[in-house]
């Protein structure tokens, strides 16, 4: 066989064929009594010129795989993927959704500051609206990376709009920076992307909220029957979008934009965009949308297993196995599979058989099967959480 271009890809040479057809070549010049062996100079010879087709022939496989988005790696993958219209999301910073009242309409300018009980600095990243009242408004952390802010915290006013004193609250915990996107992550996200020009409204409602800067996991539901569907809770011809990152006034203004007309919306985060038309007299008109979408609700899964030493001298590595659960990425409603994780737990080493593993949502009632989580929902494993039997034979 040598190497090929096929309608199924590249096939190239093992080393063993290569070598067979270098050796057959230099017999049919220097005669049927060359010494090939491994240990003379001409068998040397073939060896390094063997392994220098095998690497060129794959080489040549690297580049034509590049050539797919679904296998392409490194400076490949960020050229390729320029087709579907996205780039790599670089690291991101930690955003809180803040409540703002504000006692008149006003608009806040990009690089507005508040600062938590710790002195750490957040700030808008666009000229943001506010209407007189409550308004949610999203901060960024002024430094990239894991920056916590939690629920019920308080803020303070760095920066002073018109004289105007906004009262700030935290109503929930700030959404914690991530790192820069994985190659797998980026597959993944083109792959989503594919959905944008898609006939389906919602598909289309998806994959545009997706490619949101800061948007790291997202469901869209629909109801488009005549009845209220009482396991989502969602009325007639609704959609609800539960997006975990983005910016809330990128996310309501996408919504206004791809949702089915008149479909009614459900969501906890509610927020305004204006969509300002111009009259053919060249006077402007501007519609107003309220649209409401959720973020997730995170929910501790406390794990438990036993442990058992093969050889009673090697202990376990107990620090492993809950860095390797706590790592376990959950989409949203993403059930949680009992037997599923014992993949990762022995990810943490071979010295010891895991059983017994169970799951809770309490730590008091138990599972070896599984737990069905809600549609907004998703679990997350913290270490505390973790309990491992160790047991020495």
């Amino acid at each position: 066989m040598t190497a090929e271009f096929t309608p199924t890809g590249v096939t190239i040479q093992t080393y063993d064929e290569i070598y067979e057809e270098l050796a057959a070549g230099y017999r049919g010049i220097y005669g049927d009594d060359i010494d090939l062996s491994t240990n003379s100079p001409d068998g040397q010879r073939v060896g390094i010129e063997a392994k220098a087709r095998l690497d060129m022939q794959t080489f040549a496989v690297a580049v034509y795989n590049s050539l797919d988005a679904d296998f392409s790696a490194g400076e490949a993958q960020k050229r390729i993927i320029k087709w579907a219209g996205i780039t790599p999301r670089p690291a991101t910073r930690s955003q809180w959704d803040v409540t703002v009242n504000s006692p008149l309409s006003v608009t806040i300018p990009a690089g507005f500051r508040i600062r938590d009980s710790i002195d750490q600095i957040w700030q808008t990243d666009s000229d943001i609206l506010l209407l007189a009242g409550n308004n949610t408004v999203t901060f960024f952390a002024e430094n990239f990376g894991s920056v916590q802010g939690l629920i019920g915290d308080e803020l303070e006013q760095v920066d002073i709009i018109n004289a105007i004193i906004f009262t700030l609250t935290a109503p929930a915990s700030a959404l914690v920076g991530r790192d820069e996107e994985t190659e797998e992550e980026l597959r993944i996200r083109r792959n989503k992307s594919t959905e944008n020009p898609a006939y389906s409204t919602i598909g289309q409602l998806f994959a545009t909220l997706g490619n949101l800067p800061g948007v790291t996991e997202l469901a869209v539901y629909e109801n488009d029957t005549d009845a209220y569907d009482a396991d989502k809770d969602m009325a007639a011809h609704s959609i609800w979008a539960v997006v975990e990152g983005g910016a809330v006034d990128a996310i309501i203004e996408t919504i206004a934009k791809y949702k089915t007309q008149g479909a009614g919306r459900k969501g906890a985060v509610e927020g305004t965009y204006l969509e300002t038309l111009t009259k053919p007299n060249g006077n402007e008109f501007i519609i107003t949308h309220v649209m409401k979408f959720d973020r997730p609700t995170y929910v501790d899964l406390h794990v438990r297993l036993t442990a058992t030493r093969k050889d009673a001298t090697s202990p376990v590595d107990d620090e492993s196995i809950k860095n390797q659960l706590t790592a376990i990425s959950f989409d949203i409603n993403e059930n949680a599979i009992a037997s599923k994780l014992y993949d990762e737990v022995y990810l943490a080493g071979d010295n010891f058989v895991a059983t017994d593993l169970e799951i809770s949502l309490d730590g008091s009632t138990w599972t070896d099967e599984r737990l069905i989580s809600e549609y907004d929902e998703i679990y997350q494993i913290a270490e505390g959480d973790i309990t491992i039997n160790e047991v020495i034979p």
